[in-house]
């Protein structure tokens, strides 16, 4: 497989963002129709990431269920595949034994993907990275932006609607109202008080918003971790979906190089352009410097995803293909094929419906050029062990 960039599925990503998963987001395919298997990064890193999914996995109730095609599957289902898959791995198969064992032992299930421009399941796969950015617990005249902690006037109700429902918002008197918006809390200083860390650009706080997590290097030398601890409830709205209906940039042209380097040359749209998105995140230290995704666990870069779980079981032993940058001295030099086993182990509110994968590349400038030039065209297959094995 060698897919290429999409003018199509750029679209979508910026003005039809798919929410939920109203059909089945996985169907069955035969055996005839199974993709070669084959890893290339040669299974470095995948016993570890799959390690830290049996971690989650372990934690749920083994009855907690799943519906894949028309097949009922348990947490203790996408445990035994993936424990199944690490044993496979101990013996370092070569791709043409590990495919037999595959068609042997795993039932394989294909992401529909974007539901009607899709004849061939397309997914659009993008990257996400862990930035770097100078902070300071302090504000100062140079670090003047603040990430916020959990304001303490948040509130969370939990509302029945067929199952739990969790809403975010605040106490006006005695009646519950949606939290302030972007533009709400940062034209008004409406958390004045509850700042974490002060940071020197705006766009960076923004871009941590958007990326969940990052590492914020300290006057002292010091790098400590931040990480994605709430969100305003509001809903998510793509920049560069308003900047190109705007006529601020080209369909080409939106990626967040563009739209920082837009915003760097007319500093008066910057608020404009930002508080287009309604949604707002709180942050909290991390206890380590990796990247924690939303089933808890420290991210593996190249193995861990982010996708929908509405529509895909966390933690599941998932084949990708795709295509990747290679970087060399902070330049894309060519691209390859991305082939690669993954596990899903975070989320995201910009990461909807059955045909969106976010890959997760590192921390620093590399993994984030990488990561801002993915906007691929892909598959995703979702591996389960036979109802009679395991």
């Amino acid at each position: 497989m060698k897919p290429t960039v999409s003018f199509v599925l750029i679209f979508l990503l910026l003005f039809l963002l798919p929410f939920g998963c109203g059909q089945k987001p996985l169907s069955e395919i035969s055996k005839s129709d199974y993709p070669f298997f084959t890893d290339d990064l040669a299974y470095q890193d995948l016993d570890a990431a799959l390690t830290k999914s049996l971690v989650y996995l372990r934690r749920l109730p083994p009855s907690a269920v799943y519906t894949i095609d028309n097949r009922r599957c348990t947490a203790a289902d996408i445990t035994r595949a993936v424990e199944f898959f690490q044993k496979i791995l101990t013996d370092k198969p070569s791709p043409t034994r590990l495919n037999e064992l595959i068609a042997r032992h795993f039932n394989v299930y294909q992401a529909r993907g974007i539901a009607g421009f899709n004849p061939d399941r397309s997914m659009l796969v993008t990257g996400y990275y862990q930035p770097l950015f100078p902070g300071s617990l302090k504000r100062t005249p140079v670090f003047a932006y603040p990430l916020y902690k959990v304001p303490a006037d948040l509130v969370i109700r939990h509302v029945e609607q067929g199952r739990k429902k969790q809403t975010v918002g605040r106490m006006d008197q005695d009646h519950f109202v949606p939290y302030w918006t972007r533009g709400e809390i940062e034209r008004d200083n409406l958390l004045k008080g509850q700042e974490l860390i002060w940071l020197k650009n705006p766009l960076d706080a923004f871009v941590l918003h958007i990326q969940g997590s990052g590492l914020i290097s300290l006057p002292d030398g010091s790098i400590r971790g931040v990480h994605y601890a709430m969100r305003n409830g509001r809903p998510y709205s793509s920049i560069g979906k308003y900047m190109v209906e705007s006529g601020m940039l080209t369909l080409e042209e939106a990626g967040l190089d563009s739209i920082r380097s837009y915003i760097d040359k007319n500093p008066e749209q910057r608020d404009l352009i930002l508080h287009h998105n309604e949604s707002f995140i709180f942050f909290d230290w991390g206890n380590t410097q990796g990247a924690v995704g939303s089933i808890g666990q420290v991210l593996t870069p190249g193995r861990s995803i982010a996708a929908d779980k509405t529509c895909f079981p966390p933690g599941a032993l998932v084949f990708l293909q795709s295509r990747k940058p290679v970087v060399r001295d902070q330049h894309i030099v060519q691209w390859n094929d991305l082939q690669r086993f993954v596990t899903i182990q975070d989320s995201g509110s910009a990461i909807r419906g059955p045909g969106r994968v976010d890959l997760f590349w590192g921390s620093g400038a590399e993994a984030g050029l990488a990561a801002g030039r993915m906007k691929e065209d892909g598959a995703l297959y979702v591996l389960l062990l036979k109802d009679e094995e395991g």
